[in-house]
Formats: C-alpha cells, sequence, structure tokens
C-alpha cells in the first residue's frame, strides 16, 4: 500500500479509498473461490407422460418411479435410473429365469447321458449288438410262457375229459376238479398277458436303441452314408395282433367277431369259450395251428386289449408252418377283421 503523507489530506483520503476498493475485491474473489459453483448441485433429466424432457435439481414425485437421469455440471449422464418394474413384469422375468434355470438342468442332464453313451459303446454295431442280445433274453422267456401254455393246454384238455367222463356216468364233478380247471384257465389268461407285457418290453428296448444310436452318430458326426449295415428293417411283433377297444360295448362287438375269426381260422377244436378267453385246443400233428384270443383289461383304463397268439406244434416243421406267409396272413388279418363294419 503507498505511504500516506499528512500533509496533503485529499490525497490520503484518495490512498485510503483505493485500499478499501483493493480490499473488497479480493474479499469477492475470495468468498467466490470457496464458495461451491452454481453448476455443481445435481441436476435431472426426466420425461413426462407427453414425452417432454425437463430437467430441474429435483425429479417430480409422480415421475420418481419413472425412468430419469443424474447428470453432472457440465450436463453429461453419470447415472441412470431405470424405471421400477410393474408386477407383471417382474412375474415375466422370474418366469424366464425359471426357464432358464431349466434349460440349464436339461443341457447338464444331457451332457452327462452323452458321456455315458460314449463311454458305454465305442461304435454303432455295439449298440445294435446290445440291443439284440437284450431281445433275446425277452424272448427266451416268452418262449418259456409259450411252453408253460402249451403244457396248460393238454391239462386243461384232460381235465375237461375227465370230467365229461363223469358227467356221461352220471356223476357229479367234484368242486375240487372244477377249481383246478377254473385254476388253469385263469393261469392261461395270467400267461397271456406276461406275453403281452414282455413284448412291450421288447418295444421299449428297440426304441431306446434306436435313440441311442441317432445320438451317437451326432456326436461322432458320422455321414448318413456311414450308417451300419448291420442295422436291419423292424421284425414282427406280437404286440401287431393287439386290437385296443376303448369301453365295454365296443369290446363286446369286437368279441363276437374275435370270436368268428378263431372258429374261421384255427384248426384245432374250440377249447374255451367265455367273455374273457377264446382258446382252441394245442395243435397235435405239424399242420395243426392253434388261436387263443385273451380279453385282457388294465386297471385304472377303460375298454381292453384283444390279443390273439397263433401256435404251431413245437417241432422243426411245426416251426416252419407258423413262419409261412400264411400264418403271417392270419396274425395281421385279426385288426382289419375286428375293424370291418
Amino acid at each position: 500500500m503507498d505511504a500516506i503523507d499528512i500533509n496533503q489530506p485529499s490525497r490520503n483520503k484518495t490512498l485510503i479509498q483505493a485500499g478499501r476498493k483493493r480490499l473488497i475485491v479480493k474479499g469477492l474473489l475470495l468468498s467466490l473461490l470457496l464458495a461451491p459453483p452454481i453448476l455443481s448441485a445435481k441436476l435431472y433429466k426426466w420425461v413426462d407422460e407427453n414425452g417432454e424432457v425437463h430437467y430441474s435439481d429435483k425429479v417430480p414425485s409422480q415421475y420418481q418411479k419413472g425412468a430419469h437421469s443424474e447428470l453432472d455440471k457440465r450436463g453429461i449422464q453419470r447415472k441412470q435410473v431405470d424405471a421400477a418394474k410393474t408386477k407383471e413384469e417382474i412375474a415375466k422375468e422370474q418366469e424366464l429365469e425359471r426357464l432358464r434355470t431349466e434349460q440349464q438342468r436339461l443341457i447338464e442332464e444331457q451332457r452327462k447321458e452323452d458321456q455315458v453313451l460314449l463311454r458305454t459303446f465305442r461304435s454303432e454295431d455295439d449298440i445294435l449288438m446290445t440291443r439284440n442280445g437284450s431281445i433275446t433274453a425277452v424272448d427266451v422267456t416268452i418262449q418259456v410262457t409259450r411252453s408253460n401254455i402249451r403244457r396248460m393246454k393238454f391239462k386243461l384238455a384232460e381235465m375237461q375229459q375227465r370230467a365229461a367222463q363223469i358227467e356221461r356216468q352220471g356223476r357229479a364233478v367234484s368242486q375240487k376238479q372244477l377249481q383246478s380247471i377254473e385254476s388253469t384257465r385263469r393261469q392261461l389268461k395270467e400267461s397271456y398277458t406276461a406275453i403281452i407285457r414282455q413284448e412291450q418290453k421288447k418295444e421299449v428296448i428297440r426304441t431306446k436303441a434306436a435313440s441311442d444310436l441317432d445320438r451317437f452318430r451326432k456326436l461322432k458326426k458320422l455321414n448318413e452314408e456311414n450308417k451300419s449295415p448291420v442295422e436291419e428293417l423292424k421284425p414282427f411283433s406280437l404286440l401287431d395282433t393287439v386290437v385296443v377297444c376303448e369301453n365295454d360295448a365296443q369290446c363286446d362287438s369286437a368279441w363276437k367277431k374275435a370270436e368268428k375269426y378263431v372258429r374261421k381260422h384255427a384248426s384245432t377244436r374250440l377249447q374255451i369259450l367265455s367273455g374273457s378267453i377264446i382258446m382252441t385246443a394245442a395243435p397235435v400233428s405239424d399242420k395243426e395251428i392253434s388261436l387263443t384270443v385273451s380279453r385282457i383289461i388294465e386297471k385304472d383304463q377303460p375298454g381292453a386289449k384283444l390279443f390273439l397268439d397263433l401256435q404251431c406244434r413245437a417241432t422243426k416243421e411245426g416251426k416252419a408252418l407258423c413262419a409261412t406267409p400264411e400264418m403271417e396272413e392270419i396274425r395281421m388279418g385279426f385288426r382289419t377283421f375286428l375293424s370291418e363294419g
């Protein structure tokens, strides 16, 4: 600051005033430097229901749940607040997350199955050999069951003949004999039911093998022309002779036709005729065939399954007869005959 001369009052007054002004300016500058800038306050950008954009230091309460942005002093967005989700949007997101979780579970499950498949089988032939072995094991069980059926047919014929002789002699057939006859009939019906179940088991084996084979090829990236030549056409199944009826009236009508069919094609005499089984006697020569139709009722299912079984004599010639096209035509014609009319 300039020195004050006591001999010059006017000049001194001017100097004092100038000094005060400088002090005031410095104070103002200092206060401006220390005070926060106006633009440092928060600034929000939001949109109203008409789509108009607004800028303010506060988002109105009615728009706080909507989407809005927080800007810095240069007007650059530094924070984005999304609109609050509705209940429907939250529910959709939860469902999407559930589906994604389930999808991932299925992917992991398929990956594990693929690993087991590749560790179990080295080639397509391995799959087919395993399938054929499993089917052969089931066929053995069916053959045993059919042998038991043949034996029970002869047993039933003998019991019926003895009962007829007793009645011709004027005597009454004992309760024990009647129970034996009924028991044998029941065993026959159960045996045919068992055959159907075994045939169904073979179908499951074939379906599973076909699925494994298709998946194996995809995993190995085999071309269509590289498919194994040992794959054969689907063989005949006893299930091809099964006719399904949906209610009692339909089953009763089909049952009458089944009796006509048996009488027309069987070469042995009718041995059993009831509401659940129609059976002719076992063949005693290589040229005879026996037909049996069983009415199988499944638990908790309406209607029934009508199953036709054709049997030849258990000899080389008898087996050859069962393999002829004529016998195949009788088996396959059963469904057509019952569906006519």
